[in-house]
């Protein structure tokens, strides 16, 4: 990518975007008075934004550079599952759970979480891993994460299986920012909770079109599913990518050309190069080809699935009408679940349950799934800095911190503003606790600053 950018700069030019009213309407999120919300810029630093996970019993997963093996429980000759606390940074979940299976030369089905932490952040959590040596682990060495707290024991990590997050985030200001204003808002949310919307990475930054996919299975239309996956220019996606996708198209069911022109791509388009595979050995079955991409399958009907809940809980704020308590999703085999988007569901041409559809797809599970339409927050810290705000803070499992930020600022994404400070903050030292320095030296690889042009720094 460094040598194309030298070549053809232009194609990589990178965009602000800023989450306003207009924005955050194509996915369903309503929010009253958006537009006298202060501006707030995300992820300037990776270290910007930390996630540690809690566990079911509530102990939280500390980011800490603590001993390879944990120093109150030990690692028993016999015990078929191996604990372990995940530190990463610039991986999603999946991504690291990857890159170990593949040094420990297993598979990925052996290593279990609770849930997908996100990717430009450091974040921690507890893993298990089954049918790997200890030998194996000790050896594993990565810029991007690294384990700790290693002990062995009984059962596996389970999804959902945590009771929620503790995030400490620094939300980067300019000088419009004014305090009390913000500190009188943060109050009330604190008191009265925020609205549960899917927030943007539910629909798969930097393309934002993945709900799109979905729809298209439940329609049982899988060749243009296929199709837009592989070539529908992203919302936020560079020009050079929407470039390659314009080329995939018009090479369409020329499987190995397309091969060729995704190949310098292996981490990009791994997901896309599993599919053409399976289209290579077999040109016309689409819906095996969706099937080589079980999980981004699932994302994709929960991405549709959400956008209508997002839609449906805005009908209610946008009349000013108290949305009910609990909404369901609709990838439910219960009738009333599907009714309740009856008119949303017209927009997208389809109604009747379509079980037909998803015959292909088992690992897609209907169960009923009721999602509370407000959730509450657990404010630890608030801290105005010159920078900006310090927020540290719990939140419930499966809810979004940018859900809860989006209600406090105007979130901008992307290349910095001018307007904002640049400097490195280590947010934990400045709210009093255990500083960040040793962490960061682990990672000091693979951290830098979105003010940084990193095909520049690569080239």
């Amino acid at each position: 990518m460094a040598k194309k950018y030298k070549k053809h700069p232009q194609f990589f030019e990178r965009k602000t975007f800023i989450d306003n009213s207009e924005t955050l309407e194509k996915f369903g999120i309503f929010i009253e008075n958006k537009e006298n919300l202060p501006s707030g810029y995300l992820k300037l630093w990776p270290q910007d934004f930390i996630v540690e996970e809690i566990s079911s019993k509530g102990k939280v997963q500390l980011i800490g550079a603590d001993s390879f093996f944990d120093k109150k429980k030990k690692v028993k000759e016999g015990d078929p599952t191996i604990y372990a606390t995940l530190v990463k940074c610039g991986l999603s979940t999946l991504e690291a759970v990857g890159e170990i299976a593949s040094f420990l030369k297993t598979e990925c089905k052996n290593i279990q979480f609770a849930g997908i932490k996100d990717k430009v952040a450091i974040t921690s959590q507890k893993i298990s891993l089954r049918k790997v040596d200890i030998k194996d682990l000790q050896k594993i060495n990565s810029s991007y994460f690294f384990l700790k707290n290693i002990y062995s024991g009984k059962g596996v990590v389970e999804i959902g299986s945590l009771e929620g997050n503790e995030f400490t985030i620094l939300i980067r200001t300019d000088d419009a920012f004014q305090k009390e204003n913000f500190l009188k808002n943060i109050k009330k949310i604190e008191e009265e909770g925020f609205f549960n919307f899917f927030y943007l990475q539910r629909f798969g930054t930097p393309r934002l079109i993945n709900w799109s996919w979905g729809l298209l299975i439940l329609k049982g239309e899988y060749e243009k599913a296929v199709l837009s996956f592989l070539s529908s220019p992203g919302l936020r996606e560079l020009v050079y990518f929407k470039r390659l996708r314009k080329e995939i198209k018009e090479n369409w069911e020329n499987w190995q050309r397309i091969e060729e022109i995704l190949a310098p791509f292996p981490i990009i388009f791994r997901n896309e190069k599993k599919v053409i595979g399976h289209l290579k050995n077999y040109p016309k079955d689409f819906a095996g080809a969706l099937n080589q991409i079980p999980e981004q399958i699932k994302f994709w009907i929960f991405a549709y699935a959400s956008l209508l809940f997002n839609k449906k809980l805005s009908s209610y704020l946008e009349k000013k009408i108290d949305p009910p308590q609990k909404m369901p999703l609709i990838l439910s085999k219960d009738k009333e679940d599907w009714l309740f988007y009856k008119e949303l569901l017209r927009e997208g041409e389809i109604f009747s349950i379509p079980y037909k559809s998803l015959e292909r797809f088992p690992h897609i599970q209907w169960k009923r799934r009721e999602i509370k339409s407000k959730k509450n927050v657990k404010i630890h810290q608030v801290k105005v800095i010159p920078e900006g705000v310090i927020l540290n803070f719990s939140l419930p499992k499966a809810v979004y911190a940018t859900t809860f930020l989006v209600h406090l600022f105007q979130l901008v994404s992307g290349p910095p503003p001018q307007n904002i400070s640049s400097y490195a903050v280590d947010t934990k030292a400045t709210l009093g606790k255990e500083s960040l320095e040793i962490v960061l030296n682990k990672f000091k690889d693979i951290i830098y600053s979105k003010t940084e042009n990193i095909f520049e720094k690569f080239e």
